[in-house]
């Protein structure tokens, strides 16, 4: 029994108003002017649909970066658009609209997010200085531009127009030598501590350029050589200046550029810190080359966040100095950079040290390591643990991250209340949870995910629905890391089955499985697991709402991974299920899209290697659902060729049932498009039909199927068999043999969807084989399956045809005998009292389908 799903919540209505809004926003033809101020929550819903719709997947429906700076507009005027949360995620966006933003919202702005903010090169800081820009409400900042941090750099120009380098003077080690003589060091030297001293003196701008009289002999420059310096030789202040107010300040550096090199971190980081006095969160994740972090000295914090950043233990002091802290995170995603040299000693000074900890995450380093001759804690604990550092711990731990820690998520005495780690499925769902951001743990933690979903029959594993939830949002945030995504799929394969999902959640696992294959098309793992995923669902009914993306990539798959047979397969089966029980128009798109051509250039190549395996077999099958009453698809399987490769398959491989039934059902489509008969009336295509006319050793349906095409190419007259040497006379008297060799109850291996096919060759009096066949087929069928197929007669008309037939004198015994039995069936379910409550199923329509498990 699969785990309920969480319960449908509807949309809010704020959300409905602003998609209308936004989408009037983008019609030309629609007013854009809002005359009065809106509510602060219509702000924000407008706000958040428009985020949604620069961060979508790049499709030709997403907006233009032009659109998306012209919508922003709008909340550059901070009455009529108040904001007090500001987020930008993912936005590319200039300096000038985001002062513009900023100087609007300045009064109201509480929380401000431009992670992953393009297009920003730093003027930004020097036109909120021009514009006096305080964001003094601010108390929540996150960055991910080191350009709104870094001051730029004066700018310098030298031009040296006529004057030969070679004469340029140029200052040497003498020179050095005498200008320490006179002035000292150029460097003074740096603090034994980090604050164990004033040292505001230590980040002071350099010592001013030197002038002539001090002694330094310069070069006068000649009359073509100018010296031009910034004029202002103050940089501009990083943004941290403008908001002081500021609590919680997250600096994730998850971009990396050659510039980095010549960052000094610290520095950089205590000018951004230095205006933040009421400072209690940080986020320095990813940052490198921090030293003992002396950067974050005195503030009070009470959270400090140091994910990825490596070799912490050089900043041990600073981090224990910090006894406010009640949240310290010093995760690792690689073990390398996790490793301290004495990891009991350190991690026993930082709970010594941190009283006020409650959570502490020490995930990916060794610091849960065993006591060494070298490295124990020193005395007796205060609580017991089976982690030596944390025994002098005064409480248990709220919350503690021991994933990939080797085995320290697996011993028995940990005290902490939460725990990430991969020792059961609770910690592994906290692992999720609280990595979900963090694409190097998380990549680990949801391989953990796939090997627990999928063998977890040693410890029962019961929260099948968080998982699956949670691993949905892992990749909906990750998409571009293929990696993440191929764990990902994989984990979702196995949690899918073992949840009851609702409809919102099917939608939602069927795009993160698109939009995973759609992003990594080259990677041929992550495309096998979203097909077999994909695999789990009702086809087509419950991908109708991305029918056409869904058979795009099928045929993208197919060009790209042709080589590799379990893909094939997936894939052909995959396009077969969604050519049944479609209307007509998803098969044209389908059809469209190249299907046709590729699925024929797959059986080419099985033709080519002399295999009839399911590729074959199915491809077939997808040909013959594709072109069910769709004539464009017919035309478009003729144009590739599609009958010489029919009569191929069936010179190599005509022992192949199976392959013979699906042939021959595609090869009947064909044949009920008056326009396009004339391409089978040939002589080596009329010598199958005519032999397998005779087979039904296992089943009718080839016979039966076969018997169908020569009764519509029979039913076009002498005129049109003029250019066929078997005589039409014959063909027609050996359908009726044929017919009278079935017996009437065989049940079929058929989905009709329409009797209009059939209906049609009932009052074809110059052809009597195509009346017997069709008189026959409508017997069979509302025989075996009257509350199905009776109601088909009634409605489509077929009623006074078969009177018709009935009466006339033309008509045959045989076929009279047959229509008297579809009379009778249909009398006989009238007479059932739910007859009338009988529907024709939704959607359905066209001819005869093969069913698909």
């Amino acid at each position: 029994m699969g785990a309920e799903d969480v319960p449908l919540r509807a949309p809010e209505l704020s959300d409905l108003s602003a998609m209308v809004v936004l989408r009037d926003w983008n019609d030309p033809s629609c007013s854009r002017d809002l005359e009065t101020p809106i509510p602060l929550v219509a702000s924000h819903a407008l706000l958040k649909q428009l985020r949604s719709q620069w961060n979508a997947c790049k499709t030709e429906e997403s907006p233009s970066r032009g659109d998306v700076c012209k919508a922003l507009r709008y909340w550059c005027d901070g009455v009529k658009m108040p904001l007090t949360t500001m987020d930008l995620t993912g936005a590319r966006i200039d300096d000038h609209l985001l002062v513009d933003l900023l100087a609007a919202q300045k009064n109201t702005l509480l929380r401000l997010d431009l992670s992953e903010v393009e297009g920003i090169n730093g003027e930004a800081n020097a036109l909120l200085e021009e514009r006096d820009v305080q964001l003094n409400c601010l108390d929540t900042l996150r960055l991910g531009s080191v350009e709104l941090l870094a001051p730029a750099q004066p700018k310098r120009k030298l031009g040296t127009a006529g004057i030969d380098g070679r004469t340029v003077p140029m200052l040497g080690e003498e020179a050095l030598s005498e200008h320490i003589e006179r002035r000292g060091p150029l460097l003074r030297p740096t603090p034994n501590h980090p604050y164990d001293q004033d040292i505001s003196w230590y980040y002071a701008a350099p010592p001013p350029w030197p002038s002539n009289d001090e002694g330094l002999v310069m070069a006068m420059p000649s009359s073509s050589m100018t010296i031009e310096l910034n004029e202002d030789p103050s940089p501009p202040r990083p943004l941290t200046s403008k908001c002081p107010n500021i609590k919680a300040l997250y600096l994730p550096k998850t971009k990396r550029s050659v510039e980095d090199e010549d960052i000094l971190v610290n520095e950089l980081l205590q000018q951004a810190l230095q205006p933040l006095k009421k400072l209690t969160l940080l986020d320095l994740s990813y940052w490198q080359r921090v030293e003992d972090l002396r950067c974050i000295y005195p503030h009070a914090l009470t959270t400090l966040i140091l994910y990825d950043v490596p070799d912490l233990y050089r900043a041990l002091d600073t981090i224990i100095s910090m006894n406010e802290l009640r949240y310290l995170d010093l995760s690792q995603s690689l073990r390398d950079t996790g490793s301290y040299p004495q990891p009991v000693t350190a991690l026993t000074k930082m709970v010594q040290n941190l009283p006020k900890l409650t959570h502490l995450d020490i995930s990916g380093t060794n610091l849960a390591a065993q006591p060494s001759p070298f490295d124990r804690a020193p005395g007796t604990g205060t609580i017991r643990s089976d982690i030596a550092g944390l025994v002098f711990l005064k409480r248990p731990l709220e919350f503690l991250g021991l994933f990939n820690c080797d085995n320290a998520s697996h011993v028995a005495e940990i005290p902490a209340k939460t725990i990430s780690g991969d020792a059961n499925e609770a910690q592994v769902i906290t692992a999720l949870r609280m990595y979900i951001d963090r694409s190097g743990l998380l990549q680990a933690v949801l391989n953990e995910s796939y090997q627990l979903y999928r063998f977890g029959n040693t410890n029962p594993v019961t929260r099948h629905t968080e998982a699956l939830h949670l691993v949905l949002e892992a990749m909906r945030r990750h998409l571009n890391d293929s990696t993440l995504q191929i764990a990902g799929s994989a984990s979702l394969f196995y949690i899918i089955r073992r949840v009851n999902m609702n409809r919102d959640t099917k939608k939602s696992v069927v795009s993160a499985l698109l939009s995973g294959m759609e992003t990594h098309m080259e990677e041929q793992v992550m495309v096998r697991n979203c097909c077999l995923s994909l695999c789990q669902f009702e086809i087509p009914q419950e991908i109708l709402f991305d029918y056409s993306r869904l058979a795009l990539l099928l045929v993208k798959v197919l060009q790209h991974h042709n080589s590799d047979n379990l893909t094939q397969r997936i894939v052909v089966f995959l396009l077969n299920s969604m050519a049944c029980h479609v209307e007509g128009d998803q098969k044209v798109q389908v059809g469209s899209l190249g299907a046709i051509e590729m699925i024929l250039n797959q059986i080419r190549r099985k033709l080519q290697s002399n295999l009839c395996d399911d590729v074959m077999e199915v491809g077939w099958s997808f040909l013959w659902n594709i072109t069910d009453e769709t004539p464009v698809n017919c035309e478009k399987f003729l144009s590739a060729s599609g009958l010489e490769l029919f009569h191929k398959c069936y010179e190599s491989f005509r022992g192949e049932r199976e392959l013979v039934r699906n042939m021959m059902g595609l090869i009947g489509n064909i044949a009920e498009v008056d326009s396009l008969r004339v391409q089978l009336m040939k002589d080596e295509y009329i010598k199958i039909f005519w032999d397998l006319l005779d087979l039904i050793e296992d089943s009718i349906e080839i016979s039966y199927n076969s018997a169908g095409v020569l009764a519509h190419i029979v039913s076009d007259g002498d005129e049109a068999w003029s250019g066929v040497s078997i005589s039409r006379q014959d063909v027609m008297e050996h359908i009726v043999r044929a017919t009278e060799m079935w017996k009437l109850d065989t049940r079929r291996f058929i989905n009709y969807r329409s009797f209009r096919p059939i209906l049609r060759l009932l009052p074809q009096w110059h052809a009597f084989a195509s009346q017997h066949w069709a008189a026959w087929a409508l017997a069979n069928l509302t025989t075996t399956d009257p509350n199905k197929y009776c109601q088909f007669v009634v409605n489509e008309g077929g009623m006074e045809l078969l009177d018709a037939l009935v009466y006339d004198e033309r008509t045959t015994f045989g076929i009279r005998d047959l229509v008297e039995v579809v009379l009778r069936n249909i009398k006989n379910w009238k007479m059932q009292p739910l007859a009338s409550a009988v529907e024709t199923p939704n959607g359905e329509s066209g001819d005869d389908l093969m069913e698909t498990d």
